[in-house]
């Protein structure tokens, strides 16, 4: 995956289904529908936190997008002043370097 090669893991959660929790008749004091019910709310709670991390991922990616494209919000005259900035930048930069 590209997380791990930067050294992050991402982990991914486990999707659990119904199938994989069998049918219990009956037990002593109903333990066995206690553990299915526990089993079947880690199950769904799984499943909406998965969703919920898809939901923030897609945030995240839209946002960037945003930022990225940010420079058409700016006025007109804040333009201006990133562009003469910019110059100005870079007329030091050849003046130092002259210098040296």
């Amino acid at each position: 995956m590209q997380g791990e090669e930067e050294g992050v893991a991402q982990e991914m959660p486990e999707i659990v289904s119904v199938e994989h929790f069998p049918a219990a008749d009956t037990s002593v004091d109903g333990e066995v529908d206690e553990e299915r019910e526990h089993a079947m709310a880690v199950a769904v709670a799984t499943a909406e936190a998965a969703e919920a991390a898809a939901a923030a991922a897609a945030a995240q990616a839209a946002a960037k997008v945003v930022r990225l494209a940010g420079y058409g919000w700016m006025s007109r005259e804040e333009k201006a002043a990133v562009v003469v900035q910019s110059h100005y930048r870079g007329y030091l930069v050849r003046t130092l370097k002259s210098k040296n």
